[in-house]
């Protein structure tokens, strides 16, 4: 580990220990939807999810992993994916798109893989 211009150069081990998920919340349905952000294998999984026969639910599975309560504890439900079908496009291209920009995307990029919710 080494100093540069007053930073700490972490090492590996510090890197993978640090806690690093980030927040959101997202108003729908008459109060607060609060999302988490997902790791980089969440991430590929959902990439590569709109490339198959997944597609068509890729953006929803998206929002069941984000979902998240009060202290951060995931909340979403594989088993809540029928339910979720059930809810307005609109405002789950919503979420998706603010899943997404927290995650790192751009807006452009957000919104395209968005209207796959």
């Amino acid at each position: 580990m080494g100093i540069v211009k007053d930073k700490k150069i972490l090492s590996v081990e510090e890197m993978m220990a640090a806690e690093d998920i980030q927040y959101a919340e997202v108003e729908a349905f008459g109060g607060i939807v609060r999302i988490g952000s997902i790791d980089a294998g969440q991430m590929i999984e959902f990439v590569e999810s709109n490339e198959g026969p997944g597609k068509r639910t890729a953006g929803l599975r998206l929002i069941i992993k984000s979902l998240v309560d009060g202290e951060g504890s995931r909340i979403g439900k594989d088993e809540h994916l029928q339910l979720w079908m059930r809810r307005s496009q609109k405002t789950c291209n919503r979420i998706v798109e603010e899943i997404l920009k927290l995650n790192g995307l751009d807006k452009d990029a957000a919104k395209a893989a968005a209207g796959n919710a």
